[in-house]
């Protein structure tokens, strides 16, 4: 069966990684290795009880996509809904092929190992007390003549997925007692805090971008960038803090941001970008550059919604 519950599980790590998604999951710092050059936290526990997570859930009542879920689940033997915890992705460098994705459910180990034996030319190899299982990507196109494989491991309620299977090993060497990992290191400090009511945690360091992209000259000026979404009291908010390498470099940094959110303001043809920029609040701190948003969660899933119909349109005319 080419359809087993690893393939569908990426497939789960996506939709939540696009948005489209109990005991609350914050950023496990302990699960992360002590240096990452990026990472990506979704916590589905926070999201699932605010105004945009019930909206999220209500796009899912609908016949088409209740029937995709149920067809999901009746493979996988449990409800995306409300037994996905939290996704998590981070790499070592920025290529993407270090990258590793931990998925955080209620699942049943042995019927996940069932289903993997049934990818093509699957395959294991033994990593301490742990097994990593790999299958050939049939999806992904072959390389020099090599095709590419997909390697996953089982770490108590944790699946892991990588590229490689180096970058398995190194994630599941974190779990060993002792190891270090981002709880023992002063990376991203305010990531993974304790009662915070967020749902989307990210960082990243000295990203490399191509000249051409419109946000090049403000991530090459910055050390790192850090950006939390979380909803209080039905108000979604957001933080972006961009950390320089000096107070005079922050201050050029602030001066470009503040120009871009002008610039966006007078897009008369589009409301909801002027919306969103009336509402961003930036400030400088030092060597630091904040933005802060806040928007009533009703304006957002009304935008979530006008999104949507526009994406439907453009296909009906396909």
């Amino acid at each position: 069966m080419n359809s087993n519950f690893w393939k569908l599980t990426l497939g789960i790590g996506g939709v939540c990684a696009c948005g489209l998604l109990a005991v609350a999951a914050p950023l496990p710092r302990a699960d992360i290795a002590a240096n990452p050059a990026w990472l990506l936290h979704l916590d589905c526990d926070a999201l699932r009880p605010t105004t945009i997570g019930q909206h999220v859930l209500a796009e899912t009542e609908k016949p088409e996509a209740k029937a995709k879920l149920a067809a999901l689940q009746t493979i996988i033997n449990f409800d995306i809904r409300t037994q996905l915890h939290a996704v998590t992705l981070y790499g070592s460098s920025p290529a993407p092929e270090d990258g590793v994705l931990m998925i955080y459910a209620d699942f049943d180990p042995a019927r996940l190992v069932t289903l993997a034996q049934a990818a093509k030319d699957y395959q294991t190899s033994p990593h301490g007390q742990t097994v990593i299982h790999n299958w050939i990507d049939e999806k992904k196109k072959a390389k020099d003549g090599v095709q590419p494989r997909v390697y996953a491991a089982i770490q108590g309620n944790r699946v892991i997925f990588g590229q490689r299977e180096d970058s398995v090993a190194r994630a599941l060497d974190v779990f060993a007692a002792g190891a270090s990992n981002l709880a023992s290191s002063k990376a991203f400090p305010e990531l993974g805090l304790p009662g915070n009511a967020h749902f989307v945690e990210a960082a990243a360091r000295k990203m490399k971008l191509p000249d051409s992209d419109p946000n090049a000259a403000i991530l090459k000026m910055s050390q790192s960038v850090q950006l939390v979404l979380g909803e209080s009291q039905q108000q979604f908010n957001g933080a972006l803090t961009l950390v320089a390498d000096s107070e005079e470099v922050a201050g050029h940094v602030h001066s470009i941001v503040q120009g871009l959110l002008s610039l966006a303001k007078l897009q008369n043809d589009k409301p909801e970008s002027v919306k969103i920029a009336n509402a961003i609040s930036l400030k400088q701190e030092g060597d630091r550059v904040v933005g802060n948003l806040v928007l009533p969660a009703g304006e957002v899933v009304e935008m979530m919604k006008a999104d949507a119909a526009r994406k439907a349109a453009k296909a009906s005319k396909e």
